[in-house]
């Protein structure tokens, strides 16, 4: 098990400080000594600049894992391509889907901007998974997350084009990072489109771990009913975090129930900020 992690976030929505840049979207940057890696690339270059002002080598790292479709996860991978030339890229085989959001009843592009050839042309090199997926001996790809619970149901319009055809997407792309610590496990979601605590089972049920150190990333409950924030709230108390650090498309109203139920174990990180495991 790993007893030493570092987690940066280069792409967040919210920044406090003055020489970084905030941006609609997720990149983190993990440092292991099993490897370092990239967990989504935000939607422009911001991430690579922020990461410089923070004097951290992107080049150094052995693999960028996707963690679903959208553009706000993985237009970053077209301009690390451009500066460092090639990349192994880990992804779901659905990945490059033309993906749709009905907003006020008009069809919105919501996918990744590039096409795979293009990016292969650029020095990608694609690893394309739906199980879960071993990088190292203790970092994990979820592959697609069982969707188990009665209440984390894809509850927005999405869809993607087939063909000519539009037919409703489920979003089965969605796929977490799981590093298994001395600790307990680390649950890294993009958006969390499966639903957080389906994403927190499949990890454990991976890993047959007991505790988790920590659950971070978007959990995409901007808009969810008070319902599923209550069952969310009462499974994730039942489930009992060390830490819970809510990101991107989390929402203001569950990040507001995080801290009235957890207190000081909801860390309301900006881009720039570091959760750090360090055991001797």
């Amino acid at each position: 098990m790993l007893n030493q992690v570092k987690i940066t976030i280069l792409v967040e929505n919210r920044v406090s400080r003055a020489n970084l840049i905030a941006e609609q979207g997720l990149a983190l940057f993990i440092e292991t000594p099993e490897g370092n890696f990239l967990f989504d690339t935000g939607q422009s270059d911001v991430f690579m600049r922020n990461a410089e002002q923070l004097g951290i080598d992107l080049k150094q790292i052995r693999a960028i894992i996707l963690s679903h479709g959208h553009y706000d996860h993985t237009n970053g991978l077209y301009y690390y391509l451009k500066k460092y030339g090639e990349a192994r890229v880990i992804c779901h085989y659905n990945l490059f889907h033309k993906k749709y959001k009905i907003v006020n009843g008009q069809r919105m592009f919501i996918g990744i901007s590039h096409e795979e050839d293009e990016l292969k042309r650029l020095g990608a090199q694609f690893e394309y998974v739906n199980n879960p997926h071993h990088l190292t001996e203790d970092i994990i790809i979820s592959g697609e997350i069982s969707r188990l619970t009665d209440f984390e149901n894809v509850y927005e319009d999405y869809e993607e084009r087939v063909l000519e055809s539009y037919i409703p997407d489920e979003l089965h792309d969605d796929m977490a990072l799981y590093l298994n610590t001395e600790r307990g496990l680390i649950v890294l979601l993009g958006c969390g489109h499966s639903g957080v605590i389906n994403t927190i089972k499949q990890g454990l049920r991976l890993t047959e771990q007991k505790e988790i150190f920590a659950v971070m990333g978007g959990m995409h409950l901007s808009h969810a009913s008070e319902e599923r924030i209550n069952k969310t709230i009462h499974a994730l108390q039942e489930l009992n975090p060390h830490y819970i650090v809510p990101l991107h498309c989390t929402g203001f109203r569950m990040i507001n129930r995080l801290f009235n139920e957890f207190e000081d174990r909801v860390l309301l990180y900006n881009v720039g900020d570091q959760l750090t495991l360090d055991l001797p």
